[in-house]
């Protein structure tokens, strides 16, 4: 299978290794120059492509899938993936879940209501152009030196008992297969460890006890429904 990872950052690097290993055939993008020798020991080909400047995409022809990586809050791609004419079979964005509101609430894929206009403007621009896409929106990343322990190596946390919506990216990984195989189209998904301790129980922090406190969580139930998922890291204490 012909995979463009479509901005090739942190986790598309690690998948680029990964899918090559399954004998996929991963095309890498990326808008810094130096970038390109490190993703050329990961994928079988790399490219530069900045949706401000590029205007050849012939290189992108005959994938099987897309998967848009570009930064999902920012704008500065949005006017030229709109010049992005090409058709392809399928198509995955990676997402956020920092679209749900910082409210105390149990956010599932349902909850549409004040999400943050700048994540959904550019899922719905994508989903303009590439109606079949399935969204995958990440918690927090995390595996490797991405850690509680390194973040707070320094300082401490402002508010230890916030409940933890993190990621390790050995999930995403093959939770990303998942989707090369599957023929669920146009829906979206939360990806996110199920178990939900708080920052201070991943520290060993001792403070007050928070557990009857309603906060924000989000659910990655329904992929492991639709799935039937079993998460690698489940819980944020053992990442």
């Amino acid at each position: 299978m012909r995979v463009a990872i479509i901005g090739c950052g942190w986790v598309g690097e690690k998948l680029s290794k990964y899918l090559r290993n399954l004998d996929h055939h991963v095309i890498a993008t990326t808008t810094s120059p130096e970038k390109i020798i490190p993703l050329q020991n990961v994928a079988s080909e790399v490219h530069l492509l900045d949706f401000s400047s590029t205007i050849d995409f012939s290189f992108l022809e005959m994938v099987d899938v897309a998967i848009f990586s570009m930064p999902i809050s920012r704008n500065t791609w949005h006017q030229g993936f709109e010049k992005l004419k090409l058709e392809f079979p399928k198509t995955i964005l990676f997402s956020s879940t920092g679209v749900y509101p910082q409210e105390d609430h149990i956010f599932t894929e349902d909850d549409t209501d004040n999400l943050r206009t700048d994540i959904l403007t550019s899922e719905n621009l994508v989903r303009k152009s590439y109606p079949q896409t399935n969204i995958l929106r990440f918690g927090g990343l995390m595996g490797d030196d991405r850690s509680l322990q390194n973040m707070f190596k320094n300082r401490t946390p402002e508010n230890p008992g916030k409940l933890t919506n993190y990621i390790h990216y050995e999930d995403i990984l093959p939770i990303v297969d998942l989707f090369l195989k599957s023929e669920i189209q146009a829906e979206t998904y939360n990806i996110v460890a199920p178990e939900h301790p708080s920052i201070a129980e991943v520290l060993n922090l001792k403070v007050e006890n928070t557990s009857d406190q309603k906060q924000r969580v989000i659910s990655s139930e329904k992929l492991i429904r639709d799935f039937n998922y079993t998460f690698k890291h489940p819980n944020p204490k053992d990442f």
